[in-house]
């Protein structure tokens, strides 16, 4: 430092102080007028910065928090669906083993006599063969047993006319095909 320099940094200094607010002035006006921020605007926008960024990172974490939440949702449901599909699969071989077994106990029908379910396309009165309408019979038959009129079938509230004897049997076996055979009433060959 020169001798000028350190003489006039001594003779300035009380000088300096008294002018300080004025230089500043003048240096704000300078900024301003060339587009410049204050000292105290970039402060401001510092202290602004640093809030925003404060605010961003809170939001990060909730968001980390979020998606860690749906992650271990989605693993529980995946986890728990998994075993409801086990426990379907394993009561779904249980039925199919059931069904087996019943269907191996079953006995055989005979291939001569054709059952309702075997033709479901005509009509269950011997000797009609009218297409079917409902319950098995077509529409002419359909009509008589609804009124409860037709032979030898059990009407809809479990009365039946068989070989010219009246019977009242129970409405569950509606439909159901009556025979006498040794003074007993049979229903679709079971006694009622």
């Amino acid at each position: 430092m020169s001798l000028i320099d350190t003489l006039f940094s001594r003779v300035s200094r009380p000088a300096g102080r008294a002018l300080d607010p004025t230089i500043r002035d003048i240096v704000h006006t300078v900024l301003r007028e060339h587009g410049y921020a204050s000292p105290a605007e970039v402060q401001a926008l510092r202290d602004e910065v640093r809030d925003m960024r404060a605010r961003v990172d809170a939001l990060q974490r909730r968001t980390d928090d979020v998606v860690s939440l749906a992650e271990r949702v989605r693993t529980e449901a995946a986890a728990e669906a998994e075993a409801r599909v086990g426990a379907m699969a394993e009561k779904l071989s249980v039925f199919e083993q059931q069904l087996s077994q019943r269907v191996h106990a079953a006995p055989a029908t005979s291939a001569s006599t054709p059952s309702p379910a075997a033709s479901p396309s005509s009509c269950r009165v011997p000797e009609c063969g009218g297409a079917v309408r409902s319950k098995g019979f077509c529409s002419s038959h359909y009509q008589q047993w609804r009124r409860g009129t037709l032979s030898a079938f059990v009407g809809p509230e479990g009365h039946v006319v068989v070989a010219g004897k009246s019977f009242q049997v129970s409405a569950s076996l509606a439909g159901g095909h009556a025979e006498v055979r040794a003074g007993k009433l049979y229903v679709d060959g079971a006694q009622a």
